[in-house]
């Protein structure tokens, strides 16, 4: 039963620390993001199973992440409120010529990461671009002006 109260905290603080890193995507991440995934995994097993190598106790890890994968899933549903909280919320920081800084900020992007995201819509220039998305996924959504 330990292994499986340390494996469904573990998810917790996971989500957590996942959501205060912020917003980059597969594409949009560095080497250094990858290594902080990688060793959150590597972490995670060590605080999870501990000193119990046995094949009972990494299943029953593996077992109550999904438990508590479905969960959050199932709750996101149910309210709102604790979808905002697990997934965020669209964040404007482009819009009609003016940057919104503070986002920019919390969100540790740069004016250059949405040049590219304009850029891939075939849009070389700002003054074509009405408003830049920072999507709950990371992704950068532009909409043109028209």
């Amino acid at each position: 039963m330990n292994t499986v109260l340390k494996a469904a905290a573990a998810y917790i603080i996971v989500l957590f620390v996942i959501r205060l890193i912020g917003r980059r995507t597969a594409s949009q991440q560095a080497p250094i993001d990858m290594v902080v995934l990688f060793l959150f995994g590597g972490l995670s097993v060590s605080a999870v199973l501990g000193d119990d190598r046995s094949f009972v106790g990494a299943m029953s890890a593996l077992f109550t992440v999904g438990l508590m994968h479905v969960a959050v899933s199932w709750l996101k549903l149910r309210f709102v409120w604790f979808e905002r909280i697990v997934d965020g919320t669209p964040i404007v920081v482009f819009r009609d010529g003016r940057w919104n800084e503070t986002a920019m900020r919390r969100l540790r992007m740069q004016q250059a990461d949405i040049r590219t995201a304009a850029r891939q819509e075939k849009l070389d220039d700002l003054d074509k671009v009405a408003v830049a998305i920072v999507e709950r996924d990371g992704t950068v959504s532009i909409l043109e002006k028209e």
